[in-house]
């Protein structure tokens, strides 16, 4: 091999290592969804008037943007950021493309999305026309990839970050605000 090929060869054997290195560690350390509880009123059938319960309620911490997931996507292949992008970019143009065709997009292991509307009624068939139709949106749903990740999901509950010093203050009330007497 020349020495191109081969560090080619090398670079791909590595980035090949890098992101089955990742996958195990994902497998031995599963990511868990925060969540924190919240007290809301309890509205079973048989619930007394006033009780509450407390429901988890799922927090996302941070959001990943589109560079920053082109940028964790290239670094997962041979492509680089901009091209990653270009391919991205491509495909939800085509998605735009083919949804507004009425087609559904099969997006193998990731799922499929779809267009659907209602309408409103009409008394006879002569009577019916686009305007009775509500607004169209897209029906997602998920495929295998995120079944299994759906079915997997583990939990941690996010612990509220107090201050020692916050309940110090002999209960008269934050010390920027004047005191009324």
């Amino acid at each position: 091999l020349s020495i191109t090929n081969q560090l080619t060869v090398n670079s791909f054997r590595s980035i090949s290592i890098g992101i089955l290195a990742h996958c195990q560690i994902k497998k031995l350390f599963p990511m868990a969804l925060n969540y924190h509880l919240v007290k809301r009123p309890d509205m079973r059938k048989d619930a007394a008037a006033g009780s509450e319960l407390y429901y988890a309620q799922v927090r996302a911490l941070k959001k990943v943007s589109f560079e920053k997931l082109c940028s964790m996507i290239a670094m997962r292949s041979t492509a680089f950021i901009g091209d990653v992008m270009l391919v991205i970019e491509g495909l939800l143009s085509v998605m735009q493309e083919r949804l507004e065709e009425g087609d559904i997009i099969c997006m193998g292991r990731l799922g499929n999305f779809r267009m659907v509307a209602g309408s409103k009624g009409a008394a006879s068939k002569k009577d019916f026309d686009t305007s009775l139709f509500n607004d169209a949106r897209i029906v997602y749903v998920s495929g295998t990839m995120l079944a299994d990740i759906k079915k997997n999901a583990k939990f941690e509950e996010l612990k509220p970050i107090t201050d020692p010093d916050a309940n110090n203050n002999g209960g008269s009330g934050s010390e920027d605000r004047p005191e009324i007497e």
